[in-house]
């Protein structure tokens, strides 16, 4: 989508006539030439109530004449500028932020009606234009929840966070439906694959229960399209049974890869037949064949969710966003790899590769940094974004792991050298974008997400493992204990930190498999199933096996090293685990 288009709802509306702006400097410069407030809507393509603002409040004739006069309106679009939502989002979509011409914020809410919008305007105007002493001396702010605010000692390193955040969970944890609080209801799928993480560590059933039956009331209710497949975006309701009918490519790709554990660990027919749907869906409406990229998200559309199959056929579907967000494509190609170990598909395997060659080849740029957005027919735009790099980094690993193909190793390393090289915070962690041009209003903040720290933290982790070095292991240190002090504070956003804690404080376990990528998908397989969920599965063709320190014969031959003792190579992928067990502590 070139930076002067706006998306707006599919339905009639005059939102359109609003003179929309690009976050962009001279959008800001104009508002300091004209000494007008700045108001900021962030949307979404998918966002059922950003439509109905378009189809109301900015169609409202009064609302259009005095944003165009009193203000410089300024459109984003959450997808294409996560950076942006997370400094100025207001608790939802659409956001309706009232900013200063140097972008820091005023006042803001979210979904505003016209008489609302009318008071608000009038009144935003006038402090704007009577109050300009008070308004001078607001601060650049940033509203993300989970900014670190001091460190702890990298020394200082316990499991006390994961145990906290533990305990959080159980105590809000849903005894009757699964999930997590009352209502609204979230997938939450960073958190159920912690859980997972958890059982297999420890052993602890109620973890595994906890996920269980949380797929399965979002699985078997209203969460789910029974006739399409896939998951809708959240519900509304404490038992699943009325949902956001949006379905976004981001929670498929955690969610697919909460499916593909519980497939490979804990089989049932529930989360088999769940898995095959969902990504038949995934496969069928949002991936597109030519490129292998995904499609961000699909609209809501009640009416025509609620319909039987044969009812559809007649209907157009609701509108699928074909603009591929790198993040988004990475982690479901992710995914993919562990859906593909779980159904033994290989095209489902081959898939996921073409995908991750198709990022290396059309959205990394001459810098190493990659592209977030790539609409259909279009070019790549906004770069530099961490989410996009973690994404990337991990699916690599995940490739390697699965398919065992040399180059997404290579490509893993240079990956990571790249983002620490433009993302490292001082002091530890990472920044979510690169500094540039458009560090003005609130992007001026720099902001360490914990989300996005904790999953490069693990890929780190993994990453050295991988290449058998320590190299990022004081790094990802420095990084963990950024948050140790401040944790609690993140709620349920800190399961991608403990889960790299926890992999960080676990004994290293590596499988080291010497012999080509086709001859050992058996010893892969094996290595993926280790009751362990910290194992790491490197695959060596001979010719690499003497810089691991490892012999060419017997080959081909897996080696599996537990901390710093290795074992005596295993012939045979079935004896695999018992060497594992050998070995653990």
């Amino acid at each position: 989508m070139p930076t002067n288009e706006f998306r707006f709802s599919p339905r009639p509306n005059r939102a359109h006539e609003i003179a929309w702006q690009p976050w962009e400097a001279p959008t800001f410069a104009r508002a300091a030439a004209e000494d007008r407030p700045i108001l900021l809507s962030i949307s979404a393509v998918w966002c059922h109530w950003c439509h109905v603002m378009d189809e109301t409040t900015y169609s409202d004739p009064g609302v259009i004449e005095t944003i165009n006069r009193r203000f410089v309106p300024v459109r984003v679009d959450n997808d294409r500028r996560p950076d942006i939502n997370a400094r100025y989002n207001m608790g939802g979509w659409p956001t309706t932020a009232f900013l200063t011409p140097d972008g820091r914020t005023l006042t803001g809410a979210t979904y505003l009606p016209p008489a609302q919008m009318h008071r608000a305007l009038e009144e935003i105007a006038r402090f704007y234009h009577e109050r300009k002493d008070e308004i001078g001396e607001l601060p650049v702010t940033s509203r993300s929840h989970d900014a670190p605010r001091e460190s702890a000692a990298a020394a200082d390193l316990t499991d006390a966070p994961v145990t906290r955040l533990l305990a959080n969970l159980e105590s809000n944890y849903d005894e009757e439906f699964g999930g997590f609080g009352d209502e609204p209801k979230f997938p939450q799928p960073e958190v159920l694959e912690f859980l997972l993480s958890e059982w297999r560590v420890s052993g602890n059933q109620r973890y595994y229960a906890m996920v269980a039956q949380t797929m399965r009331g979002m699985s078997r209710g209203g969460m789910y399209d029974h006739v399409e497949g896939g998951f809708f975006r959240y519900s509304t309701t404490r038992d699943w049974s009325v949902p956001h009918f949006e379905k976004m490519a981001e929670d498929h790709a955690g969610l697919l890869r909460v499916l593909a554990t519980l497939l490979i660990f804990a089989p049932t027919e529930d989360a088999r037949a769940t898995l095959v749907s969902a990504t038949n869906y995934v496969r069928t409406v949002l991936l597109d064949p030519q490129t292998g990229f995904f499609g961000g998200s699909q609209d809501a559309d009640e009416a025509y969710f609620a319909l039987p199959l044969e009812e559809r056929r007649r209907l157009i579907a609701p509108f699928v966003d074909r603009t591929s967000y790198t993040n988004w494509t990475c982690a479901l190609a992710g995914a993919l790899f562990h859906v593909a170990r779980a159904l033994d598909d290989d095209m489902l395997l081959a898939q996921a590769v073409s995908t991750l060659d198709n990022v290396a080849e059309r959205l990394v740029d001459a810098d190493g940094l990659l592209y977030h957005v790539l609409a259909p027919g279009g070019e790549p735009e906004v770069r530099g974004l961490l989410t996009d790099h973690v994404a990337y980094l991990r699916a690599l690993l995940d490739a390697h792991e699965v398919s065992g193909e040399a180059r997404f190793v290579d490509r893993a390393r240079a990956l990571a050298q790249t983002t620490i090289q433009a993302f490292a915070a001082p002091g530890g962690g990472f920044y979510d974008r690169v500094a540039g041009s458009e560090s003005f209003g609130n992007l001026a903040y720099p902001d360490r997400p914990i989300v996005e720290n904790g999953l490069l933290a693990d890929a780190l982790l993994r990453l050295d493992a991988l290449t058998g070095e320590s190299e990022h292991r004081d790094r990802v240190a420095q990084t963990l204990a950024i948050y140790a002090g401040t944790v609690t504070n993140a709620g349920s956003f800190a399961a991608t930190f403990a889960r790299a804690l926890r992999r960080y404080l676990a004994p290293e376990v590596v499988v080291r498999i010497v012999g080509d990528a086709k001859e050992t998908d058996g010893f892969r397989e094996a290595a993926l199933r280790l009751p362990t969920p910290f194992v790491s599965i490197r695959t060596l063709p001979s010719q690499e096996a003497a810089a691991q320190a490892l012999r060419t014969e017997p080959h081909p031959a897996a080696y599996v090293c537990v901390g710093t003792v290795c074992g005596e190579p295993v012939r045979r992928a079935s004896e695999l685990r018992a060497a594992y067990d050998a070995l653990a502590p």
